[in-house]
């Protein structure tokens, strides 16, 4: 969970966790290819708008990599316009949602995203 907002970190965390899912927390893009490329995630959940190494530059940056361009993401947004969701649309392994977010849509799209791009 990669966010830089820590209350949506901890909030989000402590549902996964609820949901069963062992998470890892960071607060900046740079902090999502550094986790994943230690730990290779089943899936990255990860804001958009970030300080320093925002959400498309992390994608950019897994997708060059072998060992981290297959792990899916789910990107959230807070963005009032849809346009920077409209450029993900169509990339392989990756949604979004925007926020906020409902739990249970979150935890829905989540087993329905593992199931289709499974570890």
């Amino acid at each position: 969970m990669i966010d830089d907002d820590a209350a949506i970190v901890n909030l989000l965390k402590e549902n996964l966790e609820i949901e069963g899912y062992r998470v890892l927390q960071g607060y900046d893009g740079q902090a999502a290819l550094e986790m994943a490329r230690k730990n290779r995630p089943d899936l990255i959940i990860m804001d958009l708008n970030m300080p320093g190494v925002n959400g498309f530059q992390a994608l950019e940056a897994l997708r060059k990599q072998q060992e981290t361009q297959k792990i899916p993401i789910l990107f959230l947004t807070g963005e009032a316009s849809e346009s920077p969701a409209a450029a993900l649309i169509g990339v392989e392994r990756v949604s979004h949602l925007k926020k906020p977010i409902e739990l249970d849509t979150l935890n829905s799209v989540i087993r329905a995203f593992l199931s289709r791009y499974p570890a």
